[in-house]
């Protein structure tokens, strides 16, 4: 034996005693078995030769995953995916297998060859992630999931999609009586009673509180829900458990609330139609419990924020709660508009308006897998959310070849058309997914390409020319004063009306495109500028709070403050402009050391009746014992952490302690980042004053919020 054949039994022993591999013929009948499988799957090897693979297959398996197996392997492409299999003894377990098709010398097809690797522990976990631990049937987390894929696919399918609600009536009321132990006792009977009313394939139910129950139901029409919702009040209370706490039967009972939407009907995203059933079940308890309310209202639904009123669409709202729950990697595409802001002032708004409606029918009729999403984040931008990672080779090469594909649209007096083309911004994975996509579209938009894909290991040299680049586009904007305020609304929390504005910069490219400031302040720092781009900024702002009867609050930075050139500027405009509506948000930072430059400024401009608040507050810098000294009005608490009271409990007490910390003081507090009802409801249920982000309004041009922009001389 010569020492390769020696080296190559070896090798062969290894894979045997370690891999757990098959080969089999084209028909897919196993040829040989490893021993390390045999051993694993507990068969005789003379059981398993020449039978087919699915002697091993899971019943529960989706048979087009089997499908998809051989359509890719009659192609000759190589498959890999995750399969459900059964052990001898009847064990359930999961394996990763990679197939790949075997040749002969000639090149012919012969076979397959099969490489598996045991990924059961992985699935279990997973498993018990999506599990209620008590019911054992699923929890909130894969309810949040397969609502929104569930609802989508019916969209497609123009199909009826139904939710309900079921509320356990006085079950808090009976815990704090008998104890823990024995409410979960009558809460598993409840669940059990639920299960087996429920025994369809086409139910789904979820445990998605402590004493609610949720059901989805697809396609089934009005008198069906009715029914079945009567028929599970009547399973619950016919346990006969005893409820001494209830007013209203001996046993114990539940409420249900309920719709049932026609999706071509009604173009609803998941959590307003959450937000409807809630409201239904409030209803039913609120008219005597044991009872079911499956009510539409067309009134609610007109005033649904959740939907963009032009296209229909979810809007960026429903994209950043989508984001929120996401549990593996997604990929995020946002498409971006070019020139029109240049065209709604040629041809008008209706006209813009138009052109927006044909390219989200356009992207309506390209994006038609189940797993991805579709977004209108504005008049110029949509987003597409693909959330399963084998589409993602496939969404780029659409957005290739045709999303980004320039459109011609006729003109509003058809005598000419107009051809639009489009930009994108590209981010993989779960986290800043919208902040990278986002940031990389900017700088798409300033490099004049079609698209860019964030990489988060940017080499310095490409670095190094997205800087120039920005500072470039920066200076120009500067030196042709295209330096513009936008103004979004902070809203009063108890009232819900607009308290004031915060002007916030923009910079107007030469092609008519806006740039957000987060892609020019750096480079306005490191140009020695930016003094005269506040001026610039400051000035316009002025001019806009001088020709209308409002409150503005305006950004300024600790360099600026620690300018005394800066300073005796806004002393000028205080002077000519007045300041009894006007405050001033200082950023917090690392570079706020010095105090008493602080104090001063402050003192300055509250001596013409100006407020002051303090931006970013508990970002990381704060020094409470100082900013305490200070004689400031808001603290505007930083909205990194405000978008995630919902799902971070610690950052919930932190709020929560800063508020109190604030209220002590006879601060009044702002929250920003509020971009959801659900956020909306937090933050006025922990006591937050006022409120600032895209749910009450996104950054807009000062015109769109019905403000006078005619800038006044000096």
């Amino acid at each position: 034996m010569t020492n390769t054949d020696f080296l190559l039994t070896q090798q062969n022993n290894i894979i045997n005693k370690y891999i757990f591999m098959t080969t089999s013929d084209l028909n897919g009948k196993i040829t040989e078995i490893s021993q390390a499988y045999i051993e694993f799957t507990g068969y005789k090897r003379e059981d398993v030769i020449g039978k087919n693979h699915s002697i091993f297959r899971n019943h529960d398996l989706d048979k087009s995953v089997i499908k998809h197996l051989w359509d890719t392997l009659h192609n000759d492409n190589i498959w890999k995916g995750e399969l459900k299999n059964n052990k001898f003894s009847g064990e359930a377990y999961w394996i990763d297998t990679i197939i790949t098709p075997l040749y002969d010398i000639n090149n012919v097809k012969i076979g397959y060859a099969s490489i598996k690797n045991d990924i059961t522990d992985k699935k279990r976990l997973k498993e018990l992630s999506i599990q209620d631990p008590l019911t054992l049937i699923h929890n909130r987390r894969y309810f949040d999931s397969y609502f929104k894929r569930e609802l989508n696919r019916s969209g497609w399918k123009k199909e009826k999609f139904a939710l309900l609600l079921l509320g356990i009536d006085y079950y808090v009321e009976y815990k704090d009586l008998h104890g823990r132990i024995v409410a979960e006792k009558a809460l598993l009977q409840i669940s059990d009673a639920l299960k087996e009313s429920l025994s369809s394939k086409t139910y789904e139910l979820f445990k998605v509180t402590e004493a609610e129950f949720a059901i989805i139901l697809l396609n089934y029409d009005d008198s069906y829900i009715k029914n079945l919702s009567e028929q599970l009040l009547s399973s619950v209370e016919d346990l006969k458990i005893q409820n001494t706490q209830s007013t209203i039967s001996d046993y114990f009972t539940i409420s249900i609330g309920g719709i049932n939407v026609a999706t071509d009907v009604h173009n609803l995203y998941s959590s307003d139609i959450y937000n409807i059933t809630d409201e239904n079940l409030s209803k039913a308890k609120n008219q005597g419990r044991n009872s079911a309310v499956l009510e539409l209202d067309e009134n609610h639904i007109k005033n649904i924020q959740n939907i963009d009123l032009l296209t229909k669409l979810p809007n960026r709202s429903a994209l950043i709660h989508d984001i929120e729950i996401l549990q593996e990697e997604a990929m995020l595409i946002i498409v971006h508009m070019n020139q029109i802001n240049m065209l709604k002032n040629i041809y008008g708004f209706d006209f813009t308006k138009k052109i927006t409606m044909t390219k989200a029918q356009e992207l309506q009729n390209i994006i038609r897998d189940e797993e991805v999403f579709l977004y209108s984040l504005n008049l110029k931008e949509f987003a597409i959310l693909v959330t399963k990672e084998n589409l993602f080779d496939k969404y780029l090469l659409l957005l290739q070849h045709s999303i980004l594909v320039n459109t011609n649209y006729y003109s509003h007096n058809l005598d000419d058309t107009i051809d639009t083309d489009f930009t994108a911004g590209i981010a993989y994975g779960v986290s800043h997914l919208f902040n990278h996509a986002d940031s990389v579209l900017q700088e798409a938009i300033l490099s004049k390409i079609q698209y860019k894909i964030f990489e988060s290991n940017q080499s310095t040299t490409q670095f190094q020319e997205d800087t120039l680049r920005r500072l470039q586009v920066y200076k120009n904007a500067l030196h042709e004063g295209n330096i513009i305020p936008y103004f979004q609304p902070i809203i009063d929390a108890k009232t819900e009306k607009i308290m004031n504005y915060e002007a916030l910069a923009r910079l107007e490219t030469s092609e008519g495109e806006i740039i957000s400031p987060y892609y020019f302040l750096d480079s306005a720092k490191e140009d020695k500028s930016f003094e005269y781009f506040t001026r610039q900024m400051m000035q316009k702002v002025f001019n806009i709070y001088a020709l209308n009867d409002i409150k503005i609050s305006i950004n300024i930075s600790y360099e600026n403050i620690n300018s005394e050139t800066m300073v005796d500027y806004i002393k000028n405009r205080l002077n000519k402009y007045g300041g009894d509506g006007v405050t001033f948000e200082i950023l917090e930072s690392e570079e706020m050391t010095n105090y008493t430059v602080l104090k001063n400024f402050i003192q300055i401009v509250k001596n013409y009746g100006c407020k002051v608040s303090i931006d970013d507050f508990g970002s990381g810098y704060s020094n409470f014992t100082n900013i305490l000294q200070l004689d400031i009005d808001y603290i505007k608490l930083d909205g990194s952490l405000v978008e995630k009271l919902n799902t971070d409990v610690n950052i919930r007490n932190m709020i929560s302690g800063l508020l109190t910390y604030s209220k002590n003081a006879k601060i009044e507090t702002i929250a920003e980042f509020v971009s959801s009802q659900e956020l909306a409801t937090t933050v006025k249920e922990l006591g937050v004053d006022y409120m600032q982000g895209y749910f009450y309004g996104e950054p807009k041009p000062p015109s769109e919020y019905g403000l006078k922009t005619e800038y006044v001389r000096n």
